[in-house]
């Protein structure tokens, strides 16, 4: 990608990714409490769901603290609903939403923002359509330059890795990047290691959880092994980072905790 602001490609390859703990399984639930918790069980490093303040009246000035207070760091956050296919009033509806996302992670101290492409549907991503994402993109990044984006495969258009990469290739700017998830890909039967070697130099986050069955669970559980993911994109120097998410319907702080020591051992082998 062109620009000056430096990307996670062009970061060291001696830098070791980090992993963060997900809020999203958390996102309703007091905010200050779920901080206190994942203090106690070692979960530091966090990627903050903005649910609670998209949704609800948390301020990010109360959250900073509370976080302060439990020595926990935000590295990333992630955005609630939007949708850049839209155009007209719909879309400057978006960019009010956004602005408002992007100054409660500045305020979090969190350097990037997790968003989705939008909700087009695959038969309705036509070349109108593409022309249309691309450029609400660029003004995103033009509007906010010292925030990195990256973009989730999500659902519709976005569960095709050929769509983000056309659509990443074409914005080319330094400040938005795939958040990669293979289990969404998994989900409706894309493998992910064919989407990682369409998307693999875009990636700049990447989220673990499970697979059991069709229903989500813990990472390091179910039917799909994303060991080989990790491994090729450490491999091949990857320095982004990984949050480790649960959105299944057993206790949400067990299963977290499960997963998240898995991908720290994991990561800590692989590194060894």
């Amino acid at each position: 990608m062109s620009g000056t602001t430096p990307g996670p490609r062009q970061a060291s390859a001696s830098i070791r990714p980090r992993v963060f703990a997900s809020t999203t399984g958390h996102k309703r639930e007091p905010l200050a409490a779920t901080m206190a918790v994942f203090a106690r069980l070692g979960l530091r490093d966090l990627d903050l769901n903005l649910h609670p303040f998209v949704e609800g009246e948390l301020t990010a000035g109360a959250a900073a603290e509370a976080a302060a207070a439990h020595g926990l760091r935000i590295w990333a956050a992630s955005g609630g609903w939007c949708d850049f296919f839209q155009t007209g009033p719909e879309i400057d509806s978006t960019f009010t939403s956004i602005a408002k996302q992007v100054n409660i992670a500045v305020r979090l101290g969190a350097p990037q923002l997790r968003l989705f492409f939008g909700r087009r549907s695959f038969f309705e991503y036509t070349r109108a359509a593409h022309e249309t994402v691309c450029r609400n993109l660029v003004r995103l990044s033009k509007m906010h330059p010292d925030l990195m984006f990256v973009f989730e495969n999500h659902d519709g258009a976005s569960l095709h890795p050929e769509v983000c990469r056309e659509i990443l290739e074409r914005v080319d700017r330094p400040n938005v990047w795939m958040n990669f998830d293979p289990i969404n890909f998994a989900k409706v039967h894309v493998d992910p290691m064919g989407a990682l070697e369409v998307l693999q130099p875009y990636v700049a986050h990447v989220h673990l959880k499970g697979l059991d069955q069709g229903k989500f669970c813990e990472f390091g559980s179910g039917q799909v092994d994303l060991t080989p993911i990790i491994e090729r994109l450490i491999d091949a120097g990857y320095p982004g980072s990984f949050s480790v998410e649960y959105e299944g319907t057993d206790d949400p702080t067990t299963r977290l905790f499960e997963g998240y020591t898995r991908a720290k051992s994991l990561l800590a082998k692989l590194d060894s």
